[in-house]
């Protein structure tokens, strides 16, 4: 019986820690935003108690989602990869009224990313580093 040789340690690629990047600074960004809702409730005006307590869940919820899937890209596997693109997608898709709006630079500030990571997912050395092979052809 063989044993299975331990697999090569491999060199992240420059667009893995790119995306990871991006990934840690927009989980940062729902984070603050989720305490902003917060500081909502103790304001002058109360919206909705219950809304602004619902909206910080669900906002640091979604950040601690993408902070795990820059930590499991970081660590290649490739399951990462397919919710960071809906994620990105979606935050292109959020960046456009704001063109329209008179405030590109909300627009710029999402789009540019979202475009960037989109850009490095389908990059090869991305992909080669996401889908490799372990031992005897499983892939990690």
């Amino acid at each position: 019986m063989t044993v299975d040789p331990a697999p090569q340690p491999a060199v992240r690629p420059p667009g893995v820690l790119l995306i990871g990047g991006v990934l840690v600074v927009q989980a940062a960004a729902l984070v603050l935003l989720a305490v902003r809702f917060m500081l909502t409730i103790f304001g002058p005006d109360p919206l909705s108690v219950g809304g602004s307590v619902f909206m910080a869940v669900l906002l640091v919820l979604l950040g601690a989602g993408l902070v795990t899937l820059a930590r499991r890209l970081a660590g290649g596997f490739r399951w990462p990869r397919s919710p960071a693109l809906v994620v990105q997608l979606f935050l292109v898709i959020l960046s456009f009224p704001y063109f329209s709006a008179g405030n590109p630079l909300f627009g710029v500030l999402l789009l540019v990313p979202a475009a960037a990571v989109i850009v490095t997912l389908f990059s090869r050395p991305v992909v080669q580093f996401t889908v490799r092979p372990v031992g005897s052809g499983k892939m990690l």
